[in-house]
């Protein structure tokens, strides 16, 4: 069920209520197979009998349908994937965070001022006082990171040393990897909370096509965070297989600050108002 939390502004919503907020904003009737969540909808008082968005639902319902900016975050870790993000809308900003097995999110208004704050949060990025390793870059190819998952999935993860050997066994026949880059890699994927993946898009200052940009990293627990370099971001469906290189780059908590900044467009970048 949606819901609403009137003292702080927030609000959980799920794709179906999305759907309908879309249908309203379009001023087409709700398709059928949204029916229950239009009821759903209006049992929590979102929207009223006439099918209208109340007040307290109506920038987030702009935000969506028309945004300046999104921001979305696709997060992989040993409960599966979750979606998280932000929306800028021409009135207002709102983050928005998933949670494992659950449809709906949770959306939170926020200032732009605090926005990198908010993203950074939704991927848990913390300082964890990691160091450098032997190994800073890991440079091999995307089969054998896959051929490491296999491995670990395969692996008696009762056994700690046991899993080791295979991993770093696994690894070591896929690629030409060599120490320190093999033991540090073997460990990075031993220690691996999740990765995420995210990405700003918006219409370009022309208004003819849209601009997109992403980073891709992955959180090692206390071996710290490691940015994919290659493949680069955005990538496109078809452009990664196998044998497309892969390097990935330890980096200090305060770049990866940097970089989730650096993903949002400047004014400059956005399309400029109507009448200028």
């Amino acid at each position: 069920m949606p819901s609403f939390d009137s003292a702080r502004g927030r609000f959980r919503l799920g794709p179906a209520h999305l759907g309908v907020l879309g249908c309203l904003y379009e001023g087409r009737a709700v398709t059928a197979d949204l029916v229950t969540a239009r009821n759903e909808l209006q049992a929590v008082g979102l929207i009223n009998d006439d099918d209208a968005v109340v007040p307290e639902l109506a920038d987030l319902a702009d935000a969506l349908a028309e945004p300046v900016v999104f921001v979305g975050i696709e997060m992989t870790g040993g409960q599966g994937m979750t979606n998280h993000g932000a929306v800028i809308g021409n009135e207002a900003c709102y983050v928005y965070e998933g949670w494992p097995g659950e449809l709906e999110s949770e959306y939170v208004r926020t200032d732009l001022s605090t926005l990198v704050w908010s993203l950074a949060r939704a991927v848990g990025l913390r300082d964890r006082g990691a160091k450098p390793p032997a190994a800073t870059t890991i440079t091999t190819t995307v089969g054998v990171m896959d051929a490491g998952f296999v491995a670990l999935a395969a692996a008696n993860t009762d056994d700690v040393e046991e899993t080791t050997e295979r991993l770093r066994a696994a690894l070591a026949a896929e690629g030409a990897l060599a120490d320190p880059e093999l033991t540090v890699f073997t460990h990075l994927l031993l220690q691996l909370n999740g990765n995420w993946r995210m990405t700003a898009a918006w219409t370009n200052r022309e208004g003819r096509g849209t601009d997109i940009r992403g980073i891709t990293v992955l959180d090692c627990g206390h071996l710290g965070y490691w940015l994919r370099e290659r493949p680069a971001e955005p990538i496109t469906p078809g452009t990664v297989t196998p044998d497309s290189e892969l390097r990935l780059v330890f980096s200090e908590t305060l770049r990866i600050w940097k970089l989730i900044t650096e993903l949002l467009p400047s004014l400059d970048q956005l399309p400029a108002p109507a009448g200028r």
